[in-house]
């Protein structure tokens, strides 16, 4: 959603692009809160449907600052969970939360600009709630939850995975589960990669074997999918109206996170944590509150975006046959006019194996997939 409304407001208002990213930096929480409805609305199944947005939500959603730049009806304007749950691995969310509190409460990191005033008060409305009459995920946490915990659920349904660590004290995390998840789901993305690999290595192979096998991506790609529509499944099976708005709220809040630290903002100008890269802002952040970031963040921040587009197209079902395997692999399409993943596929290949330390340009045991007639049985 973050990374979105900046490419609006650069295109619309039109801003260069370090103006466009401040505009949002330095917006009013509310602001933010307010178009982060907008989004949902322009989305919402229901919205568009017999349930209307009542006149009072929308007469306030468009007061903000950002109605003016609001997506496309029937848009699905933010990132897909996947990229939530890369960037989430950071540990951004945690460092930033102590972020606030030191601010708030104490004086070691020094005496915070007029923007990093108005920053902490967005960040405070994102990842507490403080302020928040909107709060992203107000009708999907458990009671007593907060934002963290109901994204460790929306991860482990959707692709069957938790964090790589703990609460911010290091304790296990405790949440409900859920009765179903994809617990399946890595091992055969890792075979689609590996696959989309082999496809990628052989464009250009023009007297050896041919390794790439145009049916074989089909049949995984299919299998993802479906697992990916499965959990999404809402009232009457209408598609992709379940986890839609966790994952609105989780693309809010890691898109924040990544926007922060995509430059040497006044956050990190303030606490002295200036740095040639994102991964190298958020681990001298973590140093300035005790808290270290992941130790692969570098591979995580750069798969986030592409990662995302590579999920949203295999769950998009465009790759509806063998013939259409090459839109995951090709960085030139056969046919003009169509667009192709080639580019993203190899970024999430080599970073994956990176963070993983998993070598995805391998063969490993390959996984099985269902027979199509099978497929559509999976719940």
């Amino acid at each position: 959603m973050i990374p979105q409304l900046v490419e609006r407001i650069r295109v619309g208002a039109p801003l260069p692009i370090d103006q466009a990213r401040e505009a949002v930096l330095t917006a009013d929480p509310l602001d933010i809160v307010l178009h982060l409805e907008q989004v949902w609305a322009s989305y919402d199944p229901a919205a568009i449907g017999p349930l209307p947005i009542a006149p009072a939500r929308r007469t306030l959603m468009m007061s903000g600052q950002f109605a003016p730049f609001a997506p496309g009806a029937n848009e699905r304007a933010w990132d897909h969970l996947g990229s939530s749950y890369v960037l989430e691995n950071t540990r951004g969310v945690q460092i930033f939360k102590r972020i606030v509190r030191e601010y708030r409460s104490g004086v070691a990191l020094g005496i915070p600009s007029p923007a990093t005033l108005r920053w902490l008060d967005a960040t405070e409305a994102l990842l507490f709630g403080a302020a928040n009459p909107f709060s992203g995920w107000l009708s999907t946490s458990p009671t007593g939850a907060d934002g963290e915990i109901v994204r460790r659920r929306s991860y482990w349904q959707l692709f069957g995975l938790d964090l790589a660590f703990g609460t911010d004290d290091n304790r296990p995390p405790v949440y409900d589960k859920g009765t179903a998840a994809n617990t399946g789901f890595v091992g055969v993305f890792e075979e689609l990669l590996f696959e989309l690999w082999q496809a990628i290595t052989n464009l250009k192979n023009f007297s050896g074997v041919n390794s790439s096998d145009d049916d074989r991506i089909f049949r995984l790609t299919e299998a993802l999918m479906f697992m990916l529509r499965a959990r999404r499944q809402g009232p009457l099976n209408t598609a992709g109206t379940v986890l839609l708005r966790e994952e609105l709220a989780a693309a809010t809040v890691l898109g924040w996170i990544d926007l922060t630290l995509s430059s040497n903002s006044s956050l990190v100008m303030d606490a002295g944590a200036q740095a040639t890269s994102a991964a190298g802002r958020l681990s001298n952040l973590g140093a300035k509150v005790g808290l270290a970031a992941h130790s692969r963040s570098t591979s995580l921040f750069e798969m986030a975006a592409e990662l995302s587009k590579i999920l949203r197209v295999i769950e998009s079902g465009v790759v509806s046959g063998p013939e259409y395997s090459y839109i995951l692999y090709r960085e030139t399409p056969p046919v003009p006019g169509v667009k192709v993943y080639g580019a993203e596929a190899r970024r999430v290949i080599t970073e994956w194996a990176a963070a993983t330390g998993k070598d995805i340009k391998a063969r490993g045991k390959p996984v099985e997939t269902a027979r199509r007639a099978r497929l559509v049985a999976v719940q």
